[in-house]
């Protein structure tokens, strides 16, 4: 292993070109493997009649992807700690088009399933792996803003990938839509195998140490550290609350709440696309206002009193004009932008040494919390019949939560973490 002496310290900062060529490869692998997560709900119709499948298998399908997603999440961080960026992203980019190619070819369900679980392992680590390399370029000064960034462009390209794929499924059969998805994969992985490396020493061989154990060995190690600390958890649960709003709002249940309240379903539909613009404005804002005030404590006490605001006057309101409509759902995604600066909050006092580790397990927390909170209004429903508004109250009430976890939670944007 090479000495400190062979390896000094790298200058980070903003006025670094290669450094800006790398994270927009890392954002360019996290757009893509929410294209190919995303184009499911554009392909599944086709999809379902080609194979002659029931509604039930169309959702059992799409689960597979949810599943080995969450499962991944950590061994990537940990993989990434130990490893390094070049090998364990080109490696997950890889994953990801072989996954594609494989739901390209598929002719029946269990094919579909190996592409799915593909494209979930290896879209695990897109995420983390964006996190990761943002922590190692930009260093824990420019990390909320570079980061911040980061979200607002894949949510802009996540919304325009969407509709691109909308257009294409027009003039294309599902089958070809894969096949060209798996065919940029394999582009963004040659780019990824020649340009991406961490700033400041070659990963390309892990080394076996006291301080670098074997890779079980090792994420055991860095779990157990992270696991009891209660700071951690805080910040984890709040990134959850917050990001299980947006899944619970954005992707199921705000359509349902406009139709209720009058709305049309291409009004309403327009309407809550408003949430994921919101969402990746509000994740940039929000950093660049927690340096403003250079408390991530207020900042976020602050954006979740919003959100909750905004929350409770669309759920109680009983008619809204759609000027209105749009503003609010603009808010609510817009406030949430708290749940990205989580992982800005991780960095001010989690060790370099285990940043991917850290945030592979904040990304699987969030997602599990946000599962769980999507189908529960549909629970309160079916088993205790509540009605849809009230049922719909669950969101607010996480929100309330999260707001209690900020308030009792102590402030980082001073700490400095271990090297």
């Amino acid at each position: 292993m090479s000495s400190p002496a062979e390896h000094p310290p790298v200058q980070q900062g903003l006025k670094r070109p290669l450094a800006w060529v790398i994270w927009g490869l890392a954002v360019t692998y996290v757009v893509y493997k929410f294209q190919t997560q995303s184009s499911y709900a554009v392909l599944n119709a086709d999809i379902a009649e080609s194979l002659s499948l029931s509604l039930l298998q169309v959702g059992e399908l799409g689960a597979v992807y949810a599943i080995t997603y969450a499962v991944m999440t950590i061994p990537a961080g940990g993989l990434l700690d130990r490893y390094g960026a070049r090998t364990v992203l080109s490696a997950g980019v890889a994953t990801v088009a072989a996954g594609a190619l494989i739901f390209g070819l598929a002719e029946n369900t269990a094919v579909i399933i190996a592409g799915q679980a593909l494209m979930g392992i290896g879209g695990a680590f897109g995420y983390p792996g964006l996190a990761y390399m943002t922590r190692y370029w930009f260093g824990i000064k420019y990390f909320g803003l570079v980061f911040g960034i980061a979200q607002t462009v894949a949510a802009t390209a996540n919304t325009l990938g969407q509709a691109a794929v909308g257009y294409l499924i027009l003039v294309m059969t599902w089958q070809d839509v894969m096949l060209l998805e798996a065919l940029i994969g394999l582009l963004l992985l040659v780019a990824f195998a020649l340009l991406v490396r961490e700033p400041d020493e070659d990963r390309s061989e892990p080394v076996t140490t006291d301080a670098h154990p074997r890779f079980w060995t090792g994420l055991w190690r860095d779990l157990k550290v992270l696991s009891v600390q209660p700071l951690f958890w805080q910040v984890t649960l709040i990134s959850g609350l917050t990001f299980g709003l947006m899944l619970g709002v954005g992707i199921i249940w705000g359509i349902k709440l406009l139709i209720f309240k009058g709305f049309d379903p291409t009004s309403a539909s327009n309407i809550n696309a408003t949430i994921w613009f919101g969402f990746g404005t509000g994740a940039l804002l929000v950093h660049i206002f927690s340096d403003y005030v250079r408390s991530f404590k207020i900042t976020a006490i602050i954006f979740l009193v919003c959100d909750l605001v905004a929350l409770l006057l669309f759920l109680l309101l009983s008619e809204i004009s759609t000027g209105v409509a749009y503003t609010l759902f603009l808010c609510i995604g817009f406030f949430a932008g708290v749940s990205p600066m989580c992982y800005t909050m991780t960095t001010r006092f989690c060790e370099k040494t285990r940043a991917g580790t850290a945030f592979g397990l904040l990304t699987c927390v969030s997602f599990v919390v946000g599962a769980l909170l999507m189908p529960a209004p549909a629970r309160l429903i079916d088993h205790f019949n509540v009605p849809l508004g009230a049922a719909a109250l669950i969101f607010p009430a996480a929100l309330l939560l999260a707001l209690v976890l900020a308030v009792i939670k102590k402030e980082t944007y001073h700490m400095e973490p271990a090297a």
